[in-house]
């Protein structure tokens, strides 16, 4: 295969491998290598039909690209990039046919439609496996609807919640998530075929026949924007990285609840490891991994900010370095969801334990003000106050928060200069994890609010995912198209 297809014109034939092995995107071209064969086998049938082409040059064209497979990008050819490794390749089967494949179009608009079309399916995938994850979210929602547990702010015991009600707040972040992607998507859509190198060609191919056979909706307009703008790829690492911040924080969330000290929750042990030395140990490196691979978005999000924040238009060559960041970000954060649903699936949760430790961590509290206030007429500050004693006395003195405590509380009220007198049956309730649960209906934390909100959050997920397959289904189409069109094309129609 030719070396250099490039040079011997305005550069000399002479080249360093140094130099190729320094500026060749070939290792991360693999993620685009079928996308540019598709563009180049649409770009033919595109030239064809404006009759830049003959019959006979298109078919030899088509079917030289059919046979072209990665294996183009490791057999040690001094290639600056996958562009460059096709087009040998096709010029070496075709003959002088093949000196015509890159006529009307540049690397410049080509890589920049590649990765609209990689980021595609990624998007698909990602939406698709993490509508996994929040229909495991939901189900263990579910599950685990009515088992309490102490909420927390600042990492400390603040008021009651269930498992349930935390994990439902997982899934609904998630969704807002997924929504994201779908408003990326048809941004990620538009097709920048056509531009060349940054302001058209003279040869006329239809933009748009080339857009539709590729299965963009529509395209970018302005040449220049078209092979110099990344804007996309900022959107979507934005939305990659809110997702990834969200699995972070169920990860640790695990992590913390699946500690001895807490031991809320076990997970399965599939999907955790031991130690070398400590036979004792059960680790959740699944979780561990997935707050660690969460950082990835933010890191390929800085790194092309930092890439792009200077770069005059219209295309530079640190754009290649861009789409490394791109890909390992999109690789890991599918890793991800593709294992943590299976962890989710399989985690079980001690009630019991959950419910003892809320009663223990006074997480009632506020309640208990807020009665005060409301029923007793005591101001909430000073209510607030009067709790606060309470909790300090119930602590030093190491007494069990409840209906027991009447007489103290009813003695630092007086000292705050209220009188009240409180039914032990009116203070066990207020002062009861489960009664606490069951009063915050109007949050969704329980009752029938709660089973509406999961199943509205359910409905969310479904109308996601008929998204999702619409536009495989359009993604179908046009592959189906295309290929159609390469098939008579290739028997000379």
């Amino acid at each position: 295969m030719a070396a250099d297809i490039y040079r011997g014109g305005r550069l000399t034939d002479e080249t360093s491998r140094e130099l190729v092995d320094y500026i060749t995107s070939c290792r991360d071209d693999v993620e685009i290598f079928d996308k540019i064969v598709e563009i180049n086998v649409a770009h033919v049938i595109a030239l064809l039909k404006a009759e830049a082409m003959t019959k006979e040059d298109a078919s030899s064209l088509v079917r030289a690209l059919l046979k072209a497979d990665e294996g183009l990008l490791t057999e040690g050819t001094a290639m600056e990039d996958a562009h460059m490794a096709i087009e040998a390749f096709v010029i070496e089967r075709a003959g002088k046919a093949g000196e015509y494949l890159n006529m009307g179009k540049s690397r410049n608009d080509q890589v920049a439609a590649a990765i609209r079309m990689r980021l595609r399916d990624y998007i698909v995938e990602i939406v698709d496996n993490s509508s996994k994850l929040v229909a495991s979210l939901l189900q263990k929602s579910g599950e685990y609807r009515d088992a309490i547990m102490p909420g927390y702010t600042h990492l400390q015991p603040a008021q009651p919640t269930t498992l349930g009600y935390i994990l439902m707040a997982h899934a609904e972040a998630i969704i807002r998530d997924l929504h994201r992607f779908v408003e990326a998507y048809n941004r990620v859509n538009l097709s920048p075929l056509g531009a060349a190198a940054m302001s058209g060609s003279t040869v006329r191919v239809s933009r748009y026949y080339l857009a539709r056979l590729l299965g963009f909706k529509s395209l970018v307009d302005n040449a220049v924007d078209a092979v110099s703008s990344r804007d996309y790829i900022v959107e979507y690492l934005a939305a990659l990285l809110s997702l990834s911040l969200e699995i972070s924080k169920l990860s640790e969330h695990l992590i913390l609840w699946s500690n001895p000290n807490l031991g809320y929750i076990e997970l399965p042990d599939e999907y955790s490891s031991t130690s070398s030395i400590m036979p004792n140990k059960k680790n959740p490196v699944v979780a561990e991994l997935a707050r660690a691979r969460a950082a990835s978005p933010a890191a390929a999000l800085v790194g092309i900010s930092m890439i792009l924040k200077s770069l005059p238009y219209s295309y530079n060559l640190d754009l290649q370095d861009a789409t490394r960041y791109l890909w390992l970000a999109s690789r890991d954060v599918l890793s991800t969801l593709r294992i943590l649903p299976k962890l989710i699936d399989g985690m079980k949760a001690d009630r019991d334990r959950m419910r003892l430790d809320a009663r223990r961590t006074i997480v009632t509290a506020s309640d208990l003000a807020e009665h005060l206030s409301m029923k007793h007429g005591i101001p909430f500050r000073t209510a607030h106050r009067i709790v606060g004693r309470l909790v300090k006395r119930a602590i030093e003195e190491d007494l069990e928060w409840g209906p027991g405590l009447k007489g103290i509380l009813e003695e630092i009220a007086v000292g705050e200069g209220y009188e009240i007198d409180l039914d032990e049956g009116e203070l066990s309730d207020v002062m009861d994890v489960g009664k606490a649960v069951e009063r915050r209906r109007h949050v969704k934390l329980s009752g029938e609010e709660y089973i509406l909100l999961l199943e509205e959050l359910g409905a969310r997920t479904r109308r996601i995912l008929a998204w999702k397959d619409a536009v495989t289904e359009e993604l179908k189409k046009s592959r189906t198209l295309l290929e159609e069109r390469a098939g008579s094309v290739v028997r000379g129609g």
